[in-house]
């Protein structure tokens, strides 16, 4: 006889001296607690044996979806599967599903750390993406769930936009090969769906701009190191990274060489070969003050035993504009710190060879050049960065004409 409604009520929370079962159909089951607790479950034959899978407690499950139950249960069965060791593995993949922002720390944590920019792209996340979506499940996170975040991001953030997109879209992929994930929502998304165009940096300071933002440098509030800091990523035309994670170390005063370890340059990663660069006497100074600064071993770091985070140089730019304005009178366009490294170029070619100035830059020489030729150029650059101090001392002070290199020692 099939089990009711009002049989459930009449047994739930009912004290009883033994434990009772009553079927319902179709492998339907209730069973009933001395306490009078009521529980569903399945019984079934599997490949000739008898078993049994709970379905769920009453009232929580009603009798209605406790049937329903069963019927998508017998449908498993049905195809040659076992209900109860399916229904596991179902609440194991439950059980395992991670948050939006769990599965992206995990593959920060395997993959993308091994990037020179991990803490910039975590940083972005934590800023713009965990506030809005970390917390809903990877899994459930579709398409049109991330435009109303990128929709708003892209108004005002281009660059924050595009980083979003290639390294949540990264996430994903690793994420479906290693079948945490069935799909990447991000796919077929680009910085163009967004309006935003790739488009390669033009900016390069004139002789005025070199020698006002010089200038700027020495008078302004701007603490010593970062005047120090962004003096020589227009006297090396480095990168501010290469600065930034440099440590006292690097730095061989004896053999006049700046050396910068793989793992802190851009073309490190594939090439696994450091960069060296020449210290010229007239830059020893400042890297002296820096190196006297500086409380730990990085010498552009404010902290003992850590470097400073890749966008701390960010609003530097922007304060000295706003400066040269208030104290000179200057209204000097928007420059950043690769903007300095583009001036310093565009004047290495009037000061070295092409394939000189391109190593200066600390980029590979082309094609099969590279692969034959392994000369370190130390000298030619060496002789180029005299003659770029010497233009750039031109510029700042126009009194001087001729600059003759101090000799060593």
């Amino acid at each position: 006889m099939a089990i009711s409604d009002s049989y459930l009520k009449s047994c739930l929370g009912r004290e009883r001296e033994k434990v009772e079962e009553k079927a319902d159909r179709d492998g339907l089951w209730v069973r009933v607690s001395k306490k009078g607790a009521v529980t569903f479950f399945y019984r079934y034959r599997f490949l000739g044996k008898q078993d049994k899978m709970t379905i769920g407690s009453y009232p929580a499950f009603s009798l209605k979806a406790a049937r329903e139950e069963v019927d998508k249960w017998a449908a498993v069965l049905a195809r040659g599967e076992n209900p109860r060791i399916r229904q596991g593995l179902d609440k194991a993949h439950i059980t395992s599903r991670r948050t939006f922002e769990e599965l992206f720390r995990e593959w920060h944590a395997m993959v993308c750390i091994q990037k020179s920019s991990a803490d910039q792209v975590l940083r972005t996340f934590e800023l713009h993406v965990f506030p809005k979506l970390g917390k809903y499940p990877a899994d459930q996170l579709t398409m049109h769930n991330w435009l109303t975040v990128l929709d708003r991001l892209a108004e005002g953030y281009t660059e924050i936009t595009k980083r979003v997109i290639s390294n949540g879209k990264q996430c994903y992929s690793w994420a479906v090969k290693r079948q945490l994930l069935e799909m990447n929502p991000l796919a077929e998304l680009t910085g163009r769906d967004f309006g935003i165009q790739k488009k390669m940096g033009e900016r390069t300071l004139n002789r005025k701009e070199i020698a006002i933002v010089w200038r700027a440098m020495e008078d302004s509030r701007l603490i010593e190191r970062n005047k120090i800091l962004f003096k020589l990523c227009l006297f090396w035309g480095c990168r501010v990274g290469e600065l930034r994670l440099s440590e006292v170390q690097h730095f061989d005063f004896e053999e006049g060489v700046w050396t910068i370890p793989w793992e802190n340059h851009k073309t490190g990663t594939k090439s696994k070969k450091p960069l060296i660069r020449p210290i010229i006497p007239e830059i020893v100074p400042l890297l002296s003050r820096a190196i006297a600064l500086a409380p730990g071993k990085y010498v552009f770091s404010r902290y003992a035993d850590s470097a400073m985070s890749p966008s701390f140089h960010l609003s530097i730019s922007a304060n000295l504009v706003k400066f040269m304005l208030k104290a000179y009178k200057e209204q000097v366009p928007h420059f950043t710190v690769h903007d300095l490294r583009r001036t310093a170029r565009t004047n290495f070619s009037d000061l070295a060879d092409p394939h000189i100035a391109e190593i200066m830059l600390g980029h590979k020489l082309p094609g099969v050049w590279s692969v034959y030729d392994k000369h370190n150029y130390l000298d030619e650059m060496r002789n180029a960065y005299c003659k770029w101090w010497a233009r750039l001392m031109s510029i700042i002070e126009p009194d001087i004409l001729e600059f003759t290199p101090r000799q060593t020692g």
